[in-house]
């Protein structure tokens, strides 16, 4: 008959037990590890950069880096993921890749794929390992180019603002808040000493990012002939110039009427040349918009004319409104205060 010695029972028992808790124990952390390393393998998926990592020659691609190029099969070598890049981009990526392989140099360049543009880096790794990871910059550089054709297009204009006032027959200068002149044209400096003092000065006050300044005009005593003369010569400067500016822009005399405007003003209210010959008035213009249908329904469209005569007539400075027009056109406009008492109207289209 064999004998168990209690003690040594509760020893086995407790042994047992224990190797349990610990298989356990390294069963529940192996599934935490593996959890986590599930995890990390997620988040380096679907982070918005696209990640490549290079190990002796073989690659692995995040699915980022697929969806961005567009991979209907993952690579398997760096010459593969290359191969469909145009022959610039290859050789530019090929030279830096071999360079980072022999000597471990690390390398950033952008790269093209298709119209899009990317910002592609990489750098050595350990173990003989190599990193890459790219950034679409597809919509900066199109917002930069956007922004690098309105800073040509505006500076298309101001030279040729600048070129207008050097042409103004006029002596004109513009003073700062302070009182020291930080314009002058070339009138001012042509005419003689004598003949400014014989001019007859206006001014008008402005406002540019609420700094306070004076434009200064001289205007020669002359015949009636010859005002009448030089009025329709500035008036067909004004003309010339208003056909030759790209933004929606007309001019309006103190009268009311209409004196110029440019081709993109005509064609976002739809104005024919006709119409334009006839040198209709600040009313008829209204008019016209109301009958092409151009305006919102208005109940009192007679008070609403009037409202708009009346803003037109007590314009001292620059007003910003905004018209809603039907299909939910949005126009922005500046009403800005011009010599004489004119206006000029400045639109620009904001919908959406």
């Amino acid at each position: 008959m064999i004998y168990w010695d209690p003690i040594f029972s509760i020893a086995a028992t407790s042994t047992i037990v224990g190797g349990c808790l610990v298989a356990l124990g390294a069963l529940i952390h192996t599934r935490y590890l593996r959890r986590q390393h599930h995890i990390q393998l997620q988040l380096l998926h679907n982070i918005p950069v696209g990640l490549c990592y290079d190990y002796k020659g073989k690659i692995l691609l995040n699915k980022t880096w697929c969806l961005m190029w567009d991979l209907a099969k993952k690579p398997k070598t760096f010459a593969q993921l290359i191969a469909h890049l145009s022959p610039e981009d290859k050789k530019f990526l090929t030279l830096h890749y071999n360079t980072m392989q022999t000597q471990r140099i690390p390398f950033d360049g952008f790269i093209h794929h298709g119209k899009q543009t990317f910002h592609l880096r990489a750098r050595p790794f350990e173990n003989g390992a190599f990193v890459f990871w790219m950034s679409d910059l597809s919509r900066q550089q199109e917002h930069l180019k956007q922004l690098q054709q309105n800073y040509e297009r505006l500076n298309q204009q101001k030279k040729l603002l600048e070129n207008a006032w050097e042409k103004f027959p006029f002596p004109t200068f513009i003073r700062s808040a302070q009182g020291s002149i930080i314009f002058a044209n070339q009138a001012m400096g042509k005419n003689k000493t004598e003949d400014l003092n014989q001019c007859h000065w206006q001014t008008r006050p402005f406002q540019s990012d609420d700094i306070t300044y004076t434009l200064t005009y001289g205007q020669e005593t002359r015949s009636e002939e010859e005002v009448q003369s030089l009025v329709r010569e500035i008036t067909a400067s004004h003309r010339r110039l208003c056909k030759e500016l790209s933004c929606a822009i007309c001019l309006f005399s103190a009268s009311g009427q209409l004196l110029a405007c440019s081709p993109s003003f005509a064609q976002m209210w739809h104005l024919d040349e006709a119409w334009l010959d006839t040198n209709p008035d600040y009313e008829n213009f209204w008019d016209t918009l109301q009958e092409k249908g151009l305006l919102s329904r208005v109940m009192d469209f007679s008070q609403y004319k009037k409202q708009q005569r009346e803003q037109f007539a007590e314009l001292s400075q620059t007003q910003e409104i905004f018209l809603y027009l039907p299909g939910n056109k949005i126009v922005r406009r500046l009403m800005i205060p011009f010599a004489q008492g004119g206006v000029i109207l400045l639109d620009e289209e904001k919908t959406g």
